[in-house]
């Protein structure tokens, strides 16, 4: 009986895997940190170290330890390293966003805007409205407001509805998305300077989001127009030369300040010189002028021209004899 125990025994132990008591202990993930205080053996350990035959393919009489899937912790240079890139990272951002504003990431990418409305309808009057809320509401105009030697005044506000339709600044380009209002403008008495504010729509562009050069050249045209003609003898001229230096794209949906100044009047001839900016200062344009009265002015009918320019008509009780429209044109 002894015998067969033992015997039994001796079978059994052939398929007992002997784990040495000096075990290498394996370091156990846990919520991304080494935990030491629990371990494992793996099986290529425990087969790889017996004596005896083992179980399984690293089963031999090998004396290795065997290659257990071990954590391995980061290195002090891996470490460093990470370290290193992020602080390069932050700076680089920094510079990149100054290098690349987001106005600029405005104009590669601009965002999407839907057609503009009809102007008599009720959302356009609504966005007309709230133009020129926004425009009263300008620092800009209270300040030029406070100035003594200038007056306040809305060019082609009163323009012959006869002829607005026909008209490209007084009819064709206003509206909702275009040039919403009449601009806002502030004048010296003697003619001499003007500021203009005008908002320029999302629908005035060349490049989506970018109000189009040519546009840019209509305002110049108008805005110098202004000052010259109010200049000459018969307050008619024609442009004989417009140059225009584009110093940055202006960004559509914006109010842009015009400001224009009489270089020198000569007869029939004005010169005039004029900048665009934003309201934050930054330059758009800038331009000059040539205008000339023609021989032929003396013509034309020069009736309601200073009241298209927006400029305020003298009291009949100061100025009584020019309130005759034959003699409008000293004005």
């Amino acid at each position: 009986m002894s015998s067969l125990r033992t015997s039994i025994i001796n079978f059994r132990s052939i398929f007992i895997l002997d784990i040495p008591k000096n075990r290498i202990p394996i370091k156990v993930q846990k919520r991304g940190w080494a935990s030491k205080s629990q371990y494992h053996v793996t099986a290529n350990e425990a087969v790889g170290t017996g004596t005896g035959a083992g179980l399984g393919a690293g089963a031999g009489t090998g004396t290795g330890n065997g290659s257990g899937s071990a954590y391995t912790p980061p290195s002090a240079f891996r470490k460093w390293g990470v370290r290193f890139a992020l602080a390069l990272a932050f700076p680089a951002v920094f510079f990149l966003g100054a290098a690349f504003p987001p106005r600029l990431i405005l104009f590669v990418f601009p965002r999407h805007a839907p057609p503009p409305p009809e102007k008599d309808s009720h959302h356009g009057k609504a966005l007309m409205n709230e133009v020129e809320k926004e425009l009263q509401g300008l620092y800009v105009v209270a300040q030029m407001r406070g100035k003594e030697g200038w007056y306040e005044t809305r060019p082609y506000q009163r323009f012959d509805p006869q002829k607005v339709h026909n008209s490209l600044t007084a009819g064709s380009l206003r509206g909702p998305g275009k040039l919403a209002v009449p601009p806002l403008l502030f004048a010296k008495h003697d003619e001499s300077e003007a500021v203009a504010v005008i908002h320029l729509g999302r629908a005035l562009c060349g490049h989506d989001g970018i109000i189009h050069g040519g546009l840019i050249a209509t305002v110049f045209d108008e805005s110098l127009a202004r000052n010259a003609l109010l200049n000459l003898p018969t307050h008619i001229g024609v442009t004989a030369s417009l140059t225009v230096n584009y110093k940055a794209p202006c960004q559509a949906d914006q109010f842009v300040i015009v400001r224009t100044k009489i270089e020198n009047v000569n007869g029939r001839k004005a010169m005039v010189s004029g900048t665009m900016e934003t309201l934050d200062g930054d330059k758009v344009a800038e331009a000059k002028a040539l205008f000339v009265e023609p021989k032929w002015a003396q013509f034309l009918q020069s009736s309601g021209v200073t009241e298209a320019l927006g400029r305020p008509m003298p009291s009949p009780q100061k100025s009584p004899a020019i309130m005759d429209a034959s003699t409008e044109r000293i004005i």
